[in-house]
């Protein structure tokens, strides 16, 4: 005779297989779409351009007031590249970037803009415009304070 109870005998659920399987899948999934999610656009490569200047700036500024020496970033309009010197330390910018400087007469070397950063905080100052595509975007380093400013492409001089 056959009893019946509230419970069934076989239990509903995943096997450890079946979840295994299900991640592999997943897992696979988001390797492949993720590139595409994350692959860099224009405007990002701009940002990312203008952080990097911004950083080698307050870099060249700080070097100059600890050690008490004019120290220059110079920035290679061509290459892309900055270098403060006398430290030497070198940075990349895209480049696909677009870049043109304002700065003092006696800072512009042909292609080389440089801005000239003094012990007590003041520079010769400039500004530099980066444009990629339809995208712009201007920093200022202020003759005064040696600080950045970022600007409105259409604020530029």
């Amino acid at each position: 005779m056959q009893t019946s109870s509230g419970t069934s005998s076989k239990r509903a659920g995943f096997t450890l297989t079946e979840l295994l399987a299900a991640l592999i899948v997943l897992g696979l999934a988001v390797a492949l779409v993720a590139p595409m999610l994350f692959r860099n656009s224009p405007a990002r490569d701009l940002r990312q351009s203008v952080e990097v200047f911004e950083t080698a700036a307050r870099m060249a500024r700080t070097e100059a007031r600890l050690s008490g020496r004019d120290t220059l970033l110079s920035v290679d309009l061509d290459a892309r590249t900055l270098t403060i010197l006398p430290s030497g330390r070198g940075f990349q910018l895209v480049r696909s970037i677009e870049l043109r400087a304002t700065v003092a007469d006696q800072e512009l070397d042909g292609n080389i803009a440089s801005v000239r950063f003094f012990p007590e905080g003041a520079t010769t100052g400039g500004v530099f415009l980066f444009t990629l595509d339809e995208n712009e975007r201007a920093v200022r380093i202020s003759w005064l304070t040696g600080q950045t400013e970022r600007l409105e492409a259409d604020e530029v001089e």
